[in-house]
């Protein structure tokens, strides 16, 4: 499927990230946006890597993965049309973490670190109103992680997972 501007006209505010935008900001956002197709196993980003663009899943399926301390890769989620992934590197500037894997022929939409500056210069209530939709978006995820953790804790006594870290303050 190539770049159909009416058919994202449509099909973006459907996705969280893009709730809220009127056309004018939505066409503003198709027309930053680049296209990629991907096989079954090539990879689209690698753990541990720079990051500069988050990608949106148009069709197709991928694989979000994490290597664990000892190299064993862990499958943590499947996304498919309308989900999207490498936002972080967005908003932390820190290197990825996480390996995202085709895993059906996919069609993926990316959006860049650049892109999201250029919208904060020439339209800073797109540039807020997407940058709302994905702290929410992250806000949920981080729920549902929490939740997770929450269930796979066995310990009945209460336990911290990981006792608070003491923090001191200095007088200057």
């Amino acid at each position: 499927m190539g770049k159909n501007a009416a058919d994202l006209q449509k099909f973006l505010p459907s996705i969280a990230l893009f709730g809220g935008l009127e056309e004018p900001a939505l066409t503003q956002v198709i027309e930053m946006m680049k296209f990629r197709e991907f096989a079954p196993g090539e990879q689209v980003c690698k753990q541990g890597e720079t990051g500069r663009d988050m990608w949106l899943v148009r069709s197709g399926e991928v694989v979000v993965c994490r290597d664990n301390a000892s190299g064993r890769r862990v499958k943590m989620v499947r996304l498919g049309p309308g989900e999207f992934f490498g936002e972080m590197t967005l908003v932390d500037i820190q290197k990825r973490s996480a390996t995202v894997i085709v895993d059906k022929p996919a069609t993926l939409l990316s959006l860049s670190n650049r892109d999201l500056f250029t919208l904060y210069q020439q339209s800073p209530t797109t540039y807020v109103l997407i940058l709302q939709n994905l702290c929410r978006e992250l806000s949920r995820r981080l729920r549902r992680t929490n939740s997770r953790l929450t269930e796979s804790v066995s310990d009945d006594e209460g336990t911290l997972i990981r006792p608070a870290v003491k923090r001191t303050r200095t007088l200057g």
